[in-house]
């Protein structure tokens, strides 16, 4: 077992070493970096989807309504996006990208897709097909994990009901 594990852990390491360029800045040409990671994500479902609401915002990143109500209110402020109140119910509140913020992500997104591009351009059509199938794969697995951490701290977070005689 103790073999094993070494040897694990000596491929995770060769790998980690491989992939450390990734991140470092000047490999990305300013890709995303002054941002963080829920910003990040916020910017790429409004792209998506044009428009939001604060709602969709926090479901999708995961997080409570007043995280991703400050992650707006951030890129709101640099000018990224906008929020505007619905004309008929004053309640709701929609979120688009401003002009600059259209601008920004279609670059990010064109930088973005030429790496990606890059990576295709050297694999053969079998190559490709075996990698995505790897990467599914992958993301299964980890999508598995992810619901089985999530679903333990829901149980540690439920209020034990004590009988008191």
């Amino acid at each position: 077992m103790q073999e094993s594990m070494s040897s694990i852990e000596s491929l995770l390491f060769t790998y980690i070493d491989k992939c450390k360029f990734l991140f470092f800045p000047d490999q990305w040409n300013n890709v995303f970096l002054d941002y963080s990671k829920n910003e990040i994500f916020a910017l790429l479902l409004i792209y998506r989807r044009g428009h939001v609401n604060m709602t969709e915002v926090a479901d999708y990143m995961s997080v409570p309504l007043n995280t991703a109500t400050g992650v707006i209110g951030r890129l709101e402020k640099k000018g990224l996006v906008i929020r505007e109140r619905n004309s008929f119910d004053k309640r709701v509140v929609t979120i688009s990208l401003t002009e600059t913020g259209r601008e920004f992500m279609i670059r990010e997104m064109t930088e973005l897709s030429g790496y990606y591009q890059q990576i295709m351009n050297i694999l053969t059509k079998e190559e490709r097909r075996i990698a995505l199938q790897i990467i599914d794969k992958v993301f299964g697995v980890l999508e598995q994990d992810a619901g089985r951490e999530q679903d333990i701290r829901h149980e540690e977070k439920k209020v034990k009901r004590i009988i008191v005689e």
